[in-house]
């Protein structure tokens, strides 16, 4: 009898290999989505991208700015240039100049008047006994004097209250550019804050998980998942703090008033409670992709690199939006009456 052995080879892919093919059989018309469907699908894979080298792969910054702030950028942009004249600011201006036009028709009302009495007095074969305001009794020439007196006073009237208005109408615009940059810019900071926050992220990583060899890229793999797993919630984010913030200008400022304090704080509780819900998100294919211990509830409080991401987004948001508020202010500044 003849045995005849057959051996049957398995052929072991490398995990570079997977990836490639991984890579080869994601469908997307660009390839920002197509990086973005692998970075959430496989969280195992995105360590071997640098070795890869993907046609068409974007590093972690390039393809977070993209992402994240490409987006607020240009929405926080059209806000400013549509909210920048209108809303509280726009109504008191025109209150300023409805009093204008009030106060100059008062003034005019006056210069016309005089004007009349002294064309009376030139025609008055009178030389004596005139009437002008409270005075009485008064000269032909005197009578002329005092006209023209009241005429002077009711024209230079008009000019201080021109001037006045102008001024005052000057304060508000400027006021009002000032508070359209940081409430449309708010919406950019925190998104640049989302980004920037990333090296912060690093250090507060390698403090707890320094023994972990991925973590020394933990940069890296925060700026892939915030933004692959915020591309619809950032822009959700933005629109909600362009319109509350410029609610006003978008003819919101009567719902927004009508809530109170407690319907704020509600708002500001579900903005933050939505971060939230993305970062934790974000927190569990963190652990996949640099490796970490798995948790048995990442709600929790040994839940570390969700309060790092946290932290790291606040500490880094405070100073930016400081800056802004500054910014803000140097604008007012600049355009106040001096």
């Amino acid at each position: 009898m003849e045995s005849q052995t057959t051996a049957e080879f398995i052929e072991v892919k490398s995990p570079i290999d997977r990836f490639k093919e991984a890579w080869a059989g994601l469908s997307g018309k660009t390839a920002l989505l197509r990086q973005r469907k692998l970075v959430l699908q496989s969280p195992d894979l995105v360590q071997y991208a640098e070795l890869a080298r993907p046609r068409g792969w974007m590093q972690p910054l390039t393809f977070a700015l993209l992402t994240l702030l490409l987006a607020a950028f240009v929405l926080s942009g059209l806000s400013w240039l549509i909210t920048r004249d209108e809303g509280k600011t726009a109504d008191e201006i025109e209150q300023v100049r409805a009093e204008l036009d009030s106060q100059l028709k008062t003034e005019q009302a006056t210069i016309d008047a005089s004007q009349f009495g002294m064309g009376r007095i030139e025609n008055s074969r009178k030389t004596s006994h005139f009437t002008v305001a409270s005075s009485t009794n008064l000269t032909k020439e005197e009578a002329r004097q005092q006209l023209d007196a009241l005429m002077d006073e009711s024209r230079k009237l008009q000019e201080d209250y021109k001037l006045r208005a102008e001024i005052k109408i000057q304060n508000l615009r400027a006021r009002g550019d000032g508070l359209a940059l940081a409430a449309s810019g708010t919406p950019l900071i925190f998104s640049l804050a989302l980004v920037f926050a990333a090296p912060m992220f690093r250090m507060m990583m390698q403090k707890q998980y320094g023994r972990y060899k991925l973590v020394r890229q933990s940069d890296s793999y925060y700026l892939y998942y915030v933004a692959g797993h915020g591309l619809w919630l950032n822009l959700a984010i933005v629109v909600l703090l362009n319109l509350f913030l410029s609610g006003s200008a978008y003819g919101l400022g009567g719902l927004i008033d009508g809530v109170g304090l407690i319907g704020k704080a509600l708002f500001w509780l579900a903005l933050y409670s939505l971060v939230l819900f993305w970062f934790f998100n974000v927190s569990k294919d963190l652990h996949k992709a640099m490796q970490l211990p798995r948790l048995r509830d990442y709600a929790g409080f040994e839940n570390k690199v969700l309060l790092d991401m946290h932290n790291s987004l606040w500490l880094t948001f405070i100073p930016f939006e400081a800056a802004l508020g500054l910014l803000a202010y140097g604008v007012y500044l600049l355009e106040k009456a001096k």
